[in-house]
Order: structure tokens, then sequence, then C-alpha cells
């Protein structure tokens, strides 16, 4: 009987060990989209990257714990980040998938600069240091290869599927969905070191910042409190303000941090926000009518964002369609 029990520990023990292997390997699978595999090697570049993203959204100094002890919303920030992660790798799936039902193909002169892009690393790194450099990206030659053929995919089924998206809906577009906005800004943090104020420095900040709060609440000129007390550089290279859409400044590269992205876009034209804080500071945002004049001067812009909403806008419907399974054991086991 103890021999018994002794051989099926072992058994149970090999058993446990092939199958965190399993869980390990760079091959495992994390999720099958419509039947295609996600690989946790494919995955890891996504999460590498949210992570990445997270990671810049927060305050200068990071603590060491972080991905182990804090929170989004109630959430571990690791659990965020995944479900972010996922999310993102599924639609690439997804477009890719739709491409090629739609007959789309990758373009020769594409196909010649995916060529030129894998080639300029092997010239920077050596041939055997090009998946070692890569990796610090959560990437390998071939992950990223294929990254840069999904991205031709999903462009050229947008060029396919939005080219009946006319300048009238861009219109559209830039009068409901891009926000004109101005704001005073009461930094929180030292901007030579980068780090945040701290006794009668921060209490002075926030202090200013809900004074300032009230008389513009009150009714004062904005652009004069603007002129005179905010502490963004942009306020004075930018006087006519910023125009803001869904992860992207116009006629500029980039966003807003998400905060003051999304306070902005919750603006009625003429409403004054309350205090808005990001790890810049304390900032007090006005939304403002869209000059017509800006839409002309970036209408390419603002067409191609427009195609690109209608796109998402698809790419949603087929992800509530798709058939997306999950493999929790795979997924779970992903720190």
């Amino acid at each position: 009987m103890h021999k018994f029990i002794k051989v099926l520990s072992l058994v149970v023990a090999v058993a446990t060990v092939t199958v965190l292997a399993a869980c390990n390997s760079k091959n495992a699978i994390v999720a099958t989209v419509n039947g295609e595999k996600i690989t946790k090697q494919e995955f890891m570049y996504y999460l590498t990257s949210v992570k990445s993203q997270i990671e810049n959204e927060q305050d200068n100094d990071i603590p060491e714990d972080f991905w182990d002890t804090a929170e989004i919303d109630g959430q571990k920030v690791i659990e965020n980040a995944k479900e972010k992660a996922l999310e993102e790798i599924v639609k690439s799936f997804i477009a890719k998938q739709k491409a090629i039902e739609n007959n789309v193909k990758i373009k020769s002169e594409q196909r010649q600069q995916i060529n030129a892009a894998l080639g300029q690393l092997v010239a920077t790194h050596g041939k055997d240091g090009v998946d070692e450099y890569l990796s610090q990206f959560g990437l390998t030659s071939k992950i990223y290869e294929k990254q840069l053929e999904n991205s031709y995919y999903r462009a050229n089924l947008v060029e396919l599927l939005t080219q009946d998206v006319d300048e009238q809906q861009a219109k559209e577009y830039f009068k409901n969905n891009i926000a004109r906005v101005k704001h005073i800004l009461i930094l929180s943090t030292d901007m030579n070191t980068g780090e945040n104020l701290s006794g009668d420095e921060a209490i002075a900040a926030r202090t200013k910042a809900d004074e300032l709060l009230e008389r513009a609440k009150g009714g004062e000129d904005f652009d004069k409190l603007v002129a005179e007390h905010s502490e963004d550089p942009g306020s004075t290279s930018q006087p006519d303000g910023y125009y803001l859409g869904k992860g992207f400044i116009l006629g500029s590269e980039g966003g807003m941090v998400p905060e003051f992205e999304t306070a902005s876009l919750e603006l009625e034209v003429g409403e004054v926000s309350d205090i808005v804080e990001t790890r810049y500071g304390y900032h007090i945002i006005k939304r403002y009518e869209n000059d017509e004049s800006v839409f002309e001067e970036n209408k390419e812009q603002v067409l191609a964002y427009t195609k690109n909403s209608v796109f998402d806008e698809m790419l949603d419907q087929w992800k509530a369609e798709a058939k997306i399974e999950k493999v929790d054991k795979v997924y779970n086991a992903i720190k």
C-alpha cells in the first residue's frame, strides 16, 4: 500500500512539472481566435507594450513592487494590463483574418519596407544579435516580422472598407469627436528634477489651483486666466488651444495624458472642468467651439481618423461575433 502511494505521488509530481513546463513554454497557447492560436510569446509582446504604456502614465517614481501590489479601479494592475493586451492581440488577429477573407494582400512596396526594416536590424546588431536586441521589447525577429505584416494587412483593409468615407463624414467627426480646449496648469512636479513638490510648495500649488478654479467657475475671462497663470509652455505656443481626439492631438503626434483627454472629451462647449489631476499637476480645462478653418488645415488627418473610427466600429462588431477561447491555465500563470 505504501509503495503504491509513493508511485502515485511520483506520477502526480511528474504531471505537475509537465503542466508547469507547458504553461511556461513560449509556444504555450494563451487563447484562440476563430480557431487560430495565440502563443504565449506573441501575447508577451503585447503585454510588454501595454506595461510600458502604463508605466509611462504613472508618476516618476514607480515602486519596485508596482506590478505585484498596485491596483487600477480595484483591480490588480497586472490583470488590467493582461486584459488590455489580450484585447489588442485579439483585434489584431481578427483584422488579419478579415483581410485574408477580403483577399487583401501585402503590397510589393510594403514587403520591401518589411525586408528593409529586418535588414537594418541585422546590419546594426548582427544576425545573431537581433533576437537579443528585440527581446527587451518582448519580440523575436519572427514576431517582429509578423507584427509588421499585420499592421500592413490592417492598413490595407481599412483602405478597402472605408474608401466611401467622405469629407462630410470627416466634418461630422471633427464636430462631434474632436474637442478644442484650453487649460490652466499649476505644476505639482518640479520640471527640472521630475520629482513631486512636497511640503509648503505642494500645499501652495493646490491652494492656487483651487482659487483659480473658483475664479474660472465664477465667470472670469478664461483666456486671461490662462495667459496670467498657466504653467504649461503650450499655453503660449498654442494660443488657440489644443484639438483633442481619442488618442491624438490634431496637427501633432501622440496625445494628452489619459486623465486630461477623458475630461476634455466629456466637456460641453463653454463648460469649465473641475480640477483634473495628472502626473504634471492640476489642470482646469475649458472647451471651446471648434474653428472650421482648422478642419480645412488638417483635412487629410481628420479624414484618416474618421476612417479609423469607422473601421474600429466594424472591428468591435467582428470581435463580438468571433469565437474567442482563453486558455485559463496558461493565461493565469502569466505575471
